[in-house]
């Protein structure tokens, strides 16, 4: 097992690049002997955190590079997503009611409820060039591989 690692890659707002996005978290979780149950969460969180800025983070059709970097010790994997996106604070964003029945819910927050429910923190910080999201997941002795 690595003790620690870090991977950092650019990322055009596409969908179609979200097929690199989980290569990399693939091979990235491997490496490091990740439980396929806690890669399956990381995997989701980064698609949802991903697909929400490329859907909503931009006013125009131009190209623009979302940065993420993961970072590994043997506790904890850190995640930090930096767009030039307009500005969004998921962690402001209230708390879905998955009690309510369906036609009474709102629409949208389902991805930021999932990526909540999914890592163990989140932090986000609004830079001068555009958003900061980390998502941390730790890991316990039961989520590597055996």
């Amino acid at each position: 097992m690595i003790a620690d690692e870090s991977v950092e890659l650019k990322l055009p707002n596409s969908l179609a690049a979200l097929t690199q996005l989980h290569t990399i978290v693939g091979q990235f979780c491997q490496r490091r002997a990740i439980h396929p149950d806690t890669e399956f969460k990381i995997d989701l969180a980064l698609e949802e955190v991903f697909t929400n800025i490329v859907r909503h983070g931009y006013d125009d059709s131009h190209p623009h590079e979302i940065m993420i970097r993961l970072r590994s010790n043997r506790d904890r994997i850190r995640i930090s997503v930096e767009d030039d996106g307009r500005h969004f604070n998921p962690l402001l964003a209230p708390a879905l009611d998955v009690t309510a029945a369906l036609a009474e819910r709102r629409v949208g927050g389902l991805g930021i409820h999932l990526v909540r429910h999914l890592m163990d923190q989140l932090r986000y910080q609004r830079r001068p060039d555009g958003n900061r999201l980390i998502l941390i997941k730790r890991l316990r002795k039961e989520e590597k591989r055996t």
